[in-house]
């Protein structure tokens, strides 16, 4: 469809073309015939009516009268027809009439240039690319078919085929794999689709999933594989959602309970649907009894505001500093003299500074929350390459010692990235 849809538009541009051009000739010859032929009748008439006044006066007698009119009329009637028959033999030399010809060679290296074009597209063009979405729409119908299933991991093969190093195709057969229940082929495709994604969002995603499929490979432990994937996805992304998943999956199963209960808070503050949040509601209060040993109960809200913390961080970029809106700000809690993830973690852009940056505990990447630490320093850096680990050339500010206390007011500061990190 696509190819003959293309053909169309071609035939229709040389249309647009041709057309004029043709339509030129012919009004360019119907003019000079027409303005020709009335200036032999303009002629005919002045000389018939010198005729008629000398045949009044009697300077021609009837005879010479009506033989020279006979003459006059001859003569313009062949002058007429030598106009139409000159039109027709030398519409070849005819300036407007060669307009065509000299076309000739342009329409030709058009069509010639057709298959070339074909050629570069399928080349340089995103023609898999729109294959790899087609494939997606169609998978939507297809449900948890394993035969249709099967069919579409054939057709984004292919696509691999032509293009080892496309991202989503590789990434939409490690999605089929696990529906099919093949988790360590899924991991390896997973793996593969995350070196060739480039975007960091996307990227997040994709190793959130394959965290999420070497977790299941594992036996539901934390492995030091897990963990690394983990950590790459979460300097990405801190809130990516597939990692807050498993975090919180394992938090539950090793009996933290409240590490449990932050990783999910954090999955319900984001605006899950109302499926997903009515689950996350129902782990909470699960995890929330199990944490207080049966004996309590009460409403997620109520869990997350047992020790309330937080920091507001008016943060803006000096105005000398003149970076592309779509660059990554990650903005961080740590706490003084110790390692780990940090106790909250946001992530924003450049176009969206100016701004106040609210963290708390619904904030947390890691089993601990800012409700944990007594003092804690807040890092703001620009990452040029997207990611949260500090390179040379990124911007960063980091601010003093910041005292936590369990109030109502939160904590404020105001901090300018400028400096560049040696």
């Amino acid at each position: 469809m696509f190819w003959i849809l293309s053909l169309l538009l071609v035939v229709l541009a040389v249309s647009f073309v041709l057309l004029p051009v043709l339509r030129h000739k012919n009004s360019t010859i119907q003019i000079g015939m027409t303005a020709r032929n009335t200036a032999n009748l303009i002629i005919f008439q002045e000389r018939s009516k010198e005729l008629e006044q000398d045949h009044k006066e009697g300077l021609l007698d009837n005879e010479q009268y009506n033989s020279l009119k006979a003459e006059l009329e001859r003569t313009l009637l062949s002058d007429v027809s030598e106009s139409s028959e000159e039109h027709t033999e030398s519409a070849g030399d005819d300036t407007s009439l060669r307009t065509p010809v000299k076309l000739i060679p342009v329409l030709l290296v058009l069509v010639l240039a057709l298959p070339s074009s074909y050629f570069l597209y399928d080349l340089w063009g995103f023609r898999d690319d729109l294959a790899v979405a087609e494939i997606f729409e169609r998978s939507r119908a297809a449900g948890d078919d394993p035969a249709l299933i099967r069919d579409q991991i054939f057709e984004l093969g292919a696509v691999v085929e032509r293009d080892p190093e496309n991202g989503w195709a590789l990434y939409f057969i490690a999605r089929h794999l696990v529906t099919l229940g093949q988790m360590p082929e899924a991991a390896l495709f997973f793996e593969r689709a995350a070196q060739f994604i480039e975007n960091p969002a996307d990227q997040a995603v994709v190793l959130g999933q394959y965290a999420q499929a070497k977790y299941i490979i594992s036996e539901q432990k934390m492995t030091e594989e897990v963990s690394a994937i983990v950590a790459q996805a979460q300097r990405l992304n801190p809130n990516e959602p597939a990692i807050l998943q498993l975090l919180g999956a394992d938090a539950f199963i090793n009996q933290d309970f409240q590490a449990a209960i932050t990783y999910w808070q954090r999955l319900l503050n984001m605006g899950p649907g109302a499926e997903d949040a009515a689950f996350l509601r129902s782990v909470i209060d699960q995890a929330q009894q199990m944490l207080v040993g049966g004996t309590q109960t009460g409403s997620p809200a109520q869990a997350a505001s047992v020790n309330p913390v937080r920091i507001e961080v008016s943060l803006s970029l000096a105005p000398e500093l003149q970076l592309p809106g779509e660059t990554r700000v990650f903005v961080s809690a740590q706490q003084i003299g110790g390692g780990g993830p940090p106790l909250a973690a946001k992530l924003l852009t450049i176009a969206d500074l100016p701004a106040i940056i609210s963290l708390s505990d619904a904030d947390a990447v890691g089993p601990f929350n800012l409700s944990s630490a007594e003092q804690v320093s807040i890092v703001a850096t620009v990452s040029l390459n997207g990611t949260a680990d500090v390179q040379t050339g990124d911007y960063q500010v980091r601010s003093d010692s910041v005292a936590l206390a369990s109030s109502e007011a939160p904590v404020r500061l105001q901090l300018m990235i400028r400096d560049l990190v040696p």
